[in-house]
């Protein structure tokens, strides 16, 4: 079951798996999709690994039921309709999670340079404070407006350290 912060669109305060699966159903249904049960299969499966998941990494797992050709197909559609984000991967993995605006969970990322890992760090006050901060002096310096950002920290993981 898909447990994640309070999202904008769900009404629970929790953020349920059935919130989730609303918020996608509605925003499928305003390009004339439909949240199909594979959908619904692919976005548990990125939901509950509570990282972001590559292609390969999704039909690795045991409880992936579906074609590599149709896993991108659908990861491409959750996108486009706002309900996964990709995160540009290490090498040539890009990977998926949940879109901040269903998760209400702001953060960045650590990426191995070596194997391609890469884990959620979560925003912190002082850091979220000292971006912006910095990011509308940029923006207001070159009559920018700012609508968002992400931080990707680039290393090693423990394992290939």
């Amino acid at each position: 079951m898909i447990t994640v912060a309070a999202t904008h669109e769900a009404t629970t305060s929790e953020g349920s798996a059935e919130a989730i699966h609303g918020a996608a159903e509605r925003r499928l249904a305003k390009v004339g999709q439909r949240h199909t049960r594979q959908r619904r299969e692919i976005l548990e499966l990125v939901v509950a690994a509570r990282r972001p998941m590559s292609v390969p990494d999704l039909l690795s797992l045991d409880d992936a039921d579906v074609s590599q050709s149709s896993l991108y197909r659908n990861l491409v559609v959750l996108e486009d309709v706002g309900v996964l984000q990709r995160v540009a991967g290490w090498g040539n993995h890009d990977r998926f999670e949940l879109s901040e605006s269903l998760s209400g969970h702001h953060h960045h990322h650590l990426k191995c340079t070596s194997c391609g890992s890469m884990s959620d760090i979560p925003a912190n006050h002082g850091f979220e404070r000292a971006v912006d901060i910095e990011a509308k002096a940029i923006a207001g310096d070159l009559g920018f407006v700012i609508t968002g950002h992400s931080v990707d920290l680039y290393g090693l993981c423990p394992s290939c350290q």
